[in-house]
């Protein structure tokens, strides 16, 4: 009897053991794969970050939408690469394991420099990672949670839209434009600095082409002879949609005359679709009937 009670000790006690070092072993990964995550956001390596997440990874970021598989989450590390140079470090307060879960929880701590401006940025706040241990061992993260412990801030929050790619005209839904057979817009986007290339396929004329460049929340204005041109560019608050409001003064005979345009541009359909919304206030005595126009033209990407 006393040798059966040993043998069982001794195998309680070896379990434990056992026990203990893998629990050691997977605390020693799971550390690895932070400091490996905070390299990778110093250098703003998003195939180093994608390498660390499961395939069916899931980010729930704090006011906006979950980003769902690596394709999305490719493309939210890239929005927020583009606008930032960014540090965070992460500190773990909690890890358990059950089977091949992990469970983590910890803090954070940001610093971020917006790339065109220089503007700094500094936060804080706690996170949830959930992880899966691999076939071959390694931990893929499958869950990430976040939000700031301060009111009015969050890093990923403050990342514009990114309008980058090509976009052609939905005539079918679009504003009617006389003899025009198709238009392609090529949109480039870094941070809030935005280039828009557009060409209009017009019947029986030559493509008209033109080019179009604006820093996102400045104002700019020229003077000529005729008068004075202001181009006055802002994010909405969400940083999901941008105006353009180009406001053109002339003076003739000691007469002035106003013409103003408000430009929207704006996403939908995840991303896969270009709104421009475009409201005209026109100088008495224009042509058309009203001081007034408004045009909406939907472009899809290809």
């Amino acid at each position: 009897m006393k040798k059966i009670f040993l043998s069982a000790l001794i195998v309680l006690l070896l379990g434990a053991c056992q026990t203990k070092k893998h629990f050691l072993t997977d605390m020693k990964s799971i550390r690895g794969w932070t400091e490996n995550y905070m390299a990778a956001i110093k250098t703003t390596d998003v195939e180093r970050l994608l390498s660390l997440e499961s395939d069916d990874v899931c980010y729930l970021p704090p006011n906006q939408p979950i980003v769902s598989g690596k394709e999305a989450a490719r493309k939210w590390f890239e929005q927020y690469f583009n606008y930032f140079s960014p540090e965070e470090k992460l500190i773990i307060l909690n890890l358990e394991t059950k089977d091949d879960y992990a469970f983590l929880k910890g803090r954070y701590t940001f610093f971020g420099k917006v790339k065109q401006s220089g503007e700094e940025f500094r936060d804080n706040g706690k996170f949830i990672d959930i992880f899966k241990r691999q076939p071959n061992g390694d931990w893929k993260r499958t869950q990430h949670i976040w939000n700031s412990d301060n009111r009015t801030f969050d890093s990923y929050a403050q990342t514009p839209a990114d309008f980058t790619g090509t976009w052609k005209l939905d005539l079918s839904k679009s504003t009617a434009l006389p003899s025009i057979l198709s238009a392609t817009l090529v949109i480039k986007q870094m941070g809030n600095d935005i280039t828009i290339n557009r060409t209009y396929e017009i019947k029986d004329h030559d493509p008209l082409i033109s080019n179009f460049k604006y820093t996102i929340g400045s104002k700019i204005e020229y003077k000529s002879k005729t008068g004075i041109e202001t181009i006055t560019t802002s994010w909405s608050t969400d940083k999901e949609t941008f105006s353009i409001i180009e406001t053109v003064v002339t003076e003739k005979n000691g007469t002035k005359q106003e013409y103003k345009r408000t430009t929207v541009y704006s996403l939908t359909v995840k991303g896969e679709v270009l709104n421009i919304i475009s409201d005209d206030i026109l100088p008495e005595g224009s042509v058309t009937p009203t001081n007034e126009r408004h045009m909406e033209m939907i472009y899809t990407k290809f």
